[in-house]
């Protein structure tokens, strides 16, 4: 019964890294250009903002690696064997954002 709900709750954090990333990208190609910083300031709230989604996606990412290695603890047969998923989601996902983070274009 434990088992089940740790299954759940990795499914749940693999579809949410997945979307956080979408969407922090998504960010970065929209709603981050209309937020300057101020006249002489290095950085601005665009800026805060982006770091916060990155460190967000981070932390998820790293939540789904620590889910992978309690399903291979838990799990029996099959299932100790597909325990890598979310460790794969949540990790290809981070990477994903990182490397096409600084290469998305200005949609607005």
């Amino acid at each position: 019964m434990q088992y089940i709900t740790v299954k759940r709750f990795s499914a749940v954090l693999e579809i949410c890294v997945v979307v956080l990333a979408l969407a922090a990208l998504l960010f970065r190609a929209s709603v981050y250009w209309l937020l300057p910083p101020l006249a002489g300031e290095s950085y601005g709230w665009g800026d805060v903002l982006d770091f916060a989604l990155g460190l967000t996606l981070f932390f998820v990412s790293g939540l789904c690696a620590i889910m992978a290695v309690v399903m291979s603890i838990k799990g029996q047969g099959l299932e100790q064997q597909l325990a890598f998923r979310p460790a794969v989601v949540g990790i290809t996902s981070f990477v994903v954002y990182y490397y096409l983070h600084p290469h998305m274009p200005q949609l607005i």
